[in-house]
């Protein structure tokens, strides 16, 4: 995905870094694939508002993606899509007997490419297999932590795992934030490397950009009163407060892991090493 920088006409357009969306190949999106969204602006089932700062945005169809794969059929790419709701691109997909689905589109796939999904299909880009069956040293993702169960992981545009080592039971998988954790081998992955890299390098140059996608400003809890927020008030800005949200959870340092988690025994190295 190449990007394009604007010519500055305009102040907000300054450090404008933009997709060009050149490797889109179809518009619409498929009919029979999407539903719409219905807002809900931060607020759960009961009406109370649990993440702030969400709310309006442009109308969104949700394109439902299959995260599982069809295991034994193999299906040609018909086209390179956008999709609102992920800043990876999908793909659209028509196996062999009529049946269409979406997938996470993997980089270098393009439009007359077949996948398969199974264990005795080849490693290729696009290709979906148990661990088991990969060799030591592919770049992986769209990873199923439990067998069956759909693709989880590494699932976000540009990143990658890599399968390292294989055992008798279980594969040893290095995540993208550096993370080495156990898999079981039944576990299915999909070959390559998830398309739109160049994401990161995005700037969208003005705040309208932003509220297009429903994200609201963001005000500082230093800047309120005291009755709005528990960082608000006293004279000038030092209030000798933690960095705490309106409701006083600690907001840096906080970890939020249970102690005791079963799948503790699964992680070998952890992101932050100790």
């Amino acid at each position: 995905m190449p990007l394009r920088k604007l010519k500055p006409v305009t102040p907000s357009q300054r450090h404008t870094i933009l997709q060009d969306f050149s490797d889109i190949t179809k518009k619409e999106p498929e009919k029979s694939l999407v539903f719409g969204l219905k807002k809900k602006g931060g607020r759960n089932n009961t009406g109370r508002i649990t993440v702030r700062h969400i709310g309006k945005g442009h109308k969104r169809l949700y394109r439902i993606i299959d995260f599982k794969g069809r295991i034994g059929y193999e299906g040609i790419v018909k086209s390179i899509e956008y999709d609102p709701n992920r800043n990876a691109r999908i793909a659209l997909i028509t196996y062999t007997d009529g049946v269409k689905s979406y997938i996470v589109a993997p980089l270098g796939l393009s439009v007359g490419d077949r996948i398969k999904c199974g264990e005795d299909v080849e490693i290729k880009i696009g290709n979906r297999l148990p661990l088991k069956n990969i060799p030591e040293g592919t770049q992986i993702y769209n990873i199923e932590l439990i067998p069956g169960r759909g693709g989880k992981l590494v699932r976000s545009a540009g990143t990658l795992a890599t399968l390292m080592v294989k055992g008798e039971k279980y594969a040893q998988v290095r995540l993208p934030s550096g993370e080495i954790r156990l898999f079981d081998l039944n576990c299915y992955a999909s070959i390559g490397q998830v398309s739109n890299p160049e994401y990161k390098y995005i700037s969208l140059g003005k705040a309208g950009r932003t509220r297009h996608l429903g994200i609201r400003p963001t005000v500082r809890g230093t800047a309120m009163n005291p009755v709005d927020h528990p960082m608000g008030g006293g004279e000038g800005r030092g209030k000798g407060h933690q960095s705490q949200s309106p409701t006083g959870i600690p907001a840096k340092g906080y970890k939020t892991r249970k102690k005791k988690k079963p799948s503790d025994k699964l992680i070998l190295q952890r992101r932050k090493k100790k």
